[in-house]
């Protein structure tokens, strides 16, 4: 499906609005409430890893299936 705006800039606009620490299925659910679709979670969590790769954001661990993501600000 088509998407208006790519997951990866929703992402990076609910963690700018957090301005800290969010863990993955609240931003999942954050996510899922702006969008008129369906977002698989598949999906969310390469959108997660590309942004991560890129330097935006970091990704921990925290429990098996749980993770904590912080936003680290625009590279220049």
């Amino acid at each position: 499906m088509w998407r208006d705006v790519p997951l990866s800039f929703l992402i990076l606009e609910k963690l700018r609005k957090v301005n800290g620490s969010i863990r993955d299925e609240d931003l999942y659910k954050e996510i899922g409430k702006s969008t008129k679709y369906e977002i698989p979670y598949g999906d969310f969590l390469r959108a997660l890893m590309s942004l991560e790769i890129r330097g935006y954001i970091s990704v921990s661990l925290i429990r098996e299936n749980t993770r904590m993501i912080t936003y680290l600000g625009e590279k220049e």
